[in-house]
């Protein structure tokens, strides 16, 4: 019985290879090109995006790496200014004394703020330019702060005499003149700034003032004509130009502009 139920298993299967090996022979030869085509299309495709996968992975790789490389130049850009900016400013302390080397970081700050200002950067405040009065203020305030260390020495020595008060007090005197000019300059300077100010606040005043007036005038245009039609619309009233405060802050920042000129021809 086992025999022959082998038998007829193998029977069945052999069969069913038969039917289809004929079956596959009953396919036409075009049908087999098509298949292999397709086939081929389809291998041609994945190794495709393969390639493509690799090749995007290689790039967010690449373009990972170059932005870890200039965040970590920035940062040692961004740690090389500050080291420099915490020496210029003990330097400046060094050698100008710690109160008047504030006031030279506020002239600073005052000349980038006129700088950076809109006035500046449209051609309203002219020559912006405040090199030699830097230049000035710094070398006014060395020679303050170098007569000062050399009257504190004098002034620690034992047995005054007149010869010293009457140098001290010249050096006082001095250190007086040469502090009072430089404060004079930065005083101008920062008002400068403030003037810069107040004009690219005029300006945008001018700008929004301006938008408004658009929109009033064509609102009123739109409005006009529904009711009365165009012709009968009633001209708008002329507003207020800021042109006017605008020239008179103009006018401000180059009065003390010629204060500042005027300091330097006496310096």
């Amino acid at each position: 019985m086992s025999k022959k139920g082998s038998s007829d298993g193998s029977s069945v299967v052999g069969g069913f290879i038969f039917v289809v090996i004929v079956l596959i022979a009953m396919v036409p030869k075009p049908v087999w090109i098509t298949l292999g085509i397709v086939a081929a299309a389809v291998l041609v495709t994945w190794i495709v995006y393969r390639i493509v996968v690799a090749v995007e992975a290689h790039r967010a790789a690449e373009e990972e790496r170059e932005r870890v490389e200039r965040a970590q130049q920035a940062a040692a850009q961004k740690r090389e200014r500050e080291e420099r900016a915490r020496k210029a400013k003990q330097r400046r302390i060094d050698t100008l004394g710690k109160q008047n080397a504030a006031r030279v970081e506020s002239t600073l700050s005052a000349v980038q703020r006129v700088k950076a200002s809109e006035a500046a950067r449209t051609g309203w405040l002219g020559e912006v330019d405040f090199s030699a009065d830097i230049k000035s203020i710094t070398e006014n305030f060395e020679k303050a702060h170098a007569l000062r260390a050399v009257t504190s020495k004098l002034s620690a020595l034992d047995k005054p005499n007149a010869d010293d008060k009457k140098i001290l007090d010249e050096a006082k005197t001095a250190i007086a003149a040469l502090e009072g000019a430089a404060i004079e300059r930065v005083t101008l300077i920062e008002k400068c700034a403030t003037e810069a100010q107040l004009i690219d606040k005029t300006l945008r005043t001018e700008r929004d003032d301006a938008r408004i007036a658009a929109q009033r005038a064509e609102l009123h245009g739109k409005l006009s004509g529904m009711l009365y039609g165009i012709e009968a619309a009633p001209p708008a009233a002329p507003s207020d130009s800021a042109a006017a405060a605008v020239m008179a802050r103009v006018q401000a920042y180059r009065e003390i502009k010629s204060q500042i000129e005027r300091a330097r021809e006496d310096g």
